[in-house]
């Protein structure tokens, strides 16, 4: 789980730095073998095949061929990058949608809302993935009366997408009305100064020599490029530094590369011409050292693409990372969070399964209990024994032959290992449960948690626990059990007992009748039809009147 941490925690930084790419560029292939002849091509003092990479981008060089031997940013037909090309609107949608993971979400957008279809977009994609973009959160229904997808995205923009990525709404709410240390602070609009403030607390983004932050200037894809390798090195590399090692032998005649860590010792291939880079300089293989720690990135081949000496003392980056809790191991210190659902009050995890009882449906079993699926569940029969997590809204209901906990499903998702962040926890580590000091032993599987993290070790937890919604939602099941419920009837049944099933907008109730039930404007039972509009007046869980509407 741990190589799933940092990869995960990385896929939440670098989502702003790939909002740089292009489209459709930016559905081009990755850093594959067959793509990486760019590094074999070029004049020996410039070892790049990016024919618009010159000497005045010496700044941005190496994060240039990183990002791109990583697979982040893609190239242009004819061997071009770009660099100084800005970022469109549209661009950063639908790239930030992709290294989220929610890219094959948008197959899903059926009906576009008005004020997307009213928008210019000249990618007929574009419109879907802009409505799935609203739909994650990342921008405000309001905020598309203004947006302009065929715009360079402007710096404050970026700011607030990454903030809104990294699950900080909240946090740059509580800091609009601060005063910003820049000299062009008022040309920050009023309600992106929250995100201004947090992105440059962060230290993702800053202002230049001359105290500017420069807000409603756009970003090339060079100056991305250089954003996201600051962010890259800051991290541990997935597989706990698995491509990150010491070296113990460099061959440059067979062209290896063998480095030893805590998987051991492992020898790689190196493709020709890859770049090396030390002290973020361009150098060549025979410069590296037996001892340098160095970073790997491989291509699909498990060839070495791009080598980078790392600095030791290079300062870790302080991350929040938030979504429902799928496994607390106390025995190994660790918690492990699903980071695509953002809201406390939708995320349900379980195992998925099926009952014939009452009709063939899907239940979801939890720590908390076994829930019957109602709503959107088409495709759920791929899933059946799996652990997913549903979104949706908990309602109330009632049945002789289930839990009677029923959950109105929005969308659904397998609970896979790349989906999983897994953090370590330790005695420094701040828990909070609902408010009160907590311990790791608090943390229950299906709670909303959020995390702040360093390297993946949890310095802070705070955990809104889903036993309060059971509790409550038990509450109102006890009242319907004893009360009144009008509904639509949706069967009348005769098994042992009779039994009816009604639906309202709060979910389905299943109830026996008494033997001696009252029937108000309703001669027999035999008059009761599905539709039929009724109010049952219920007492210890069985129906002892019957009201027609």
């Amino acid at each position: 789980m741990k190589r799933l941490t940092e990869k995960i925690i990385t896929v939440l930084l670098v989502v702003l730095v790939v909002l740089t790419m292009a489209v459709p560029a930016a559905f081009a292939g990755g850093a594959e073998g067959k793509n990486l002849n760019v590094f074999s091509q070029g004049k020996a003092r410039w070892k790049t095949g990016f024919s618009d990479v010159d000497e005045t981008l010496n700044w941005a060089r190496m994060a240039i061929e990183k990002m791109y031997a990583k697979g982040i940013f893609t190239g242009y037909p004819g061997d071009f990058f770009k660099p100084r090309n800005n970022v469109t609107n549209l661009e950063a949608v639908v790239i930030a949608l992709r290294i989220m993971g929610w890219e094959q979400e948008v197959d899903n957008v059926k009906n576009l809302p008005k004020s997307v279809k009213n928008l210019n977009v000249k990618w007929s994609k574009g419109y879907y993935y802009i409505a799935l973009a609203v739909e994650k959160g990342l921008v405000e229904p309001d905020e598309l009366k203004g947006f302009n997808p065929n715009a360079a995205a402007k710096r404050y923009e970026v700011a607030r997408l990454v903030v809104r990525a990294l699950g900080k709404e909240d946090e740059a709410q509580e800091h609009m009305k601060d005063k910003l240390p820049f000299k062009d602070a008022n040309a920050v609009p009023k309600d992106a100064v929250g995100y201004v403030y947090v992105i440059t607390d962060l230290g993702l983004m800053k202002g230049d020599d001359r105290g500017l932050f420069k807000p409603q200037e756009p970003i090339s894809r060079a100056e991305m490029a250089v954003l996201a390798s600051r962010l890259d090195g800051t991290l541990e590399q997935e597989d706990e530094n698995l491509l990150v090692g010491i070296i113990k032998d460099v061959d440059t005649e067979e062209l290896t590369i063998t480095i030893t860590n805590s998987y051991g010792e492992k020898t790689y291939d190196i493709i020709e011409n890859a770049p090396v880079y030390i002290d973020e300089k361009y150098r060549e293989l025979k410069d590296l050292n037996e001892g340098d720690k160095v970073e790997l990135v491989i291509n699909s081949d498990g060839d070495v693409v791009f080598i980078q000496v790392l600095e030791e003392d290079a300062e870790p980056v302080t991350v929040s990372a938030r979504g429902l809790v799928t496994d607390v191991d106390e025995d190994n210190g660790t918690v492990s969070l699903f980071t695509y659902v953002n809201d406390a009050d939708k995320g349900f995890v379980g195992v998925l399964k099926t009952s014939d009882l009452e009709g063939w449906h899907y239940e979801l079993s939890t720590g908390y209990g076994t829930f019957v699926l109602t709503g959107d569940t088409d495709g759920l029969e791929d899933y059946v024994g799996e652990n997913i997590v549903v979104t949706g809204t908990l309602k109330v209901g009632a049945s002789i032959y289930m839990s009677g906990d029923l959950i109105d499903v929005e969308d659904f998702y397998p609970v896979r290992t790349a989906s999983v962040v897994t953090f370590k926890v330790d005695d420094d580590t701040k828990i909070t449960v609902d408010g009160k000091t907590g311990e790791l032993s608090d943390i229950e599987t299906g709670d909303f948690a959020k995390i702040k993290s360093q390297d993946g070790e949890a310095l802070e937890i705070e955990v809104y626990s889903f036993r309060d919604r059971i509790r409550e939602q038990n509450r109102e099941t006890e009242e319907i059990k004893n009360g009144r419920l009008e509904g639509k009837v949706v069967s009348l049944t005769l098994r042992s007992q009779w039994e009816i099933t009604v639906e309202n907008e709060d979910g389905v109730y299943t109830f026996l009748l008494a033997s001696d039930v009252n029937l108000d404007d309703i001669d027999e039972l035999s008059d009761i039809r599905a539709g039929m509009k009724v109010e049952l007046r219920i007492k210890n869980g069985k129906v002892i009147e019957i009201k027609a509407e």
